[in-house]
């Protein structure tokens, strides 16, 4: 995978997400796609307890039954202009364990928030709105512990861990973040309220998630925009050093 293909989104927890919250996701992915009552199945792949690899399409409840008993999964949701897929893999190892600390990621194509060829820029432009929308209303039902994303893979510093960087109430600024209450409270809410990104949104548990720049530019020590942001609240530009 190149560097500029993907945007990635991970959300992680201190325990697993519960059937009902896996279903919440789904439907909301399902509303988004614009399916109808007879299209509202889901794409899953994954491989079970005896680690066997299957492929259904399925409803939402049965999709979030797998989600809860298989070893790992991976969700495909139409979403009209393309798939966005969500997974996670309790053999994989390094991002991180998941017994240690249980985590979705969610990974789409920029080609379709890129500039238009065959389109005007005010779809892309709401596409990209869309796309961001969708990401602040899954963390309102996640309620993660921290949640980060930027283009391209998931990365983080030589020197730092997922588990430190969950932990800590002032982790470093990515393309794309989730802060919890108390990141929010020990940041201050109205410095992170009225930060100078494209886009900030509060949560209904206290929460914020904020894209720092409009999909799918990206992050980078160069890029001023995020620098601005960084210094504003506070806390460091995330390392982006070390892949999972």
């Amino acid at each position: 995978m190149e560097d500029y293909d993907t945007i990635q989104i991970a959300y992680l927890f201190d325990r697993e997400p519960s059937r009902d919250t896996y279903e919440s996701l789904f439907e909301l992915f399902l509303e988004y796609s614009g399916a109808d009552e007879d299209q509202s199945k889901l794409d899953v792949i994954y491989t079970d307890e005896e680690n066997t690899s299957k492929t259904s399409s399925a409803s939402v409840s049965k999709v979030s039954q797998i989600a809860r008993s298989a070893n790992s999964v991976t969700v495909k949701a139409p979403m009209g202009w393309d798939d966005l897929s969500i997974g996670f893999s309790r053999d994989g190892a390094g991002f991180p364990a998941y017994e240690s600390t249980p985590y979705l990621t969610f990974t789409a194509w920029i080609y379709p928030l890129k500039d238009p060829t065959r389109e005007t820029l005010e779809q892309v432009k709401l596409r990209r709105r869309e796309f961001v929308e969708l990401l602040g209303r899954a963390s309102d039902v996640l309620e993660p512990r921290w949640g980060f994303g930027r283009r391209g893979g998931l990365a983080i510093g030589e020197d730092d861990t997922i588990d430190d960087l969950v932990a800590t109430t002032t982790p470093p600024l990515y393309e794309y973040n989730v802060f919890r209450p108390e990141t929010v409270e020990t940041i201050g809410r109205e410095r992170v309220r009225s930060a100078p990104a494209w886009y900030v949104e509060e949560l209904d548990n206290g929460g914020v998630f904020l894209s720092v720049r409009e999909p799918p530019k990206q992050c980078h020590y160069a890029a001023e925009p995020c620098l601005e942001v960084a210094d504003h609240l506070g806390v460091p530009l995330a390392k982006t050093e070390r892949y999972h």
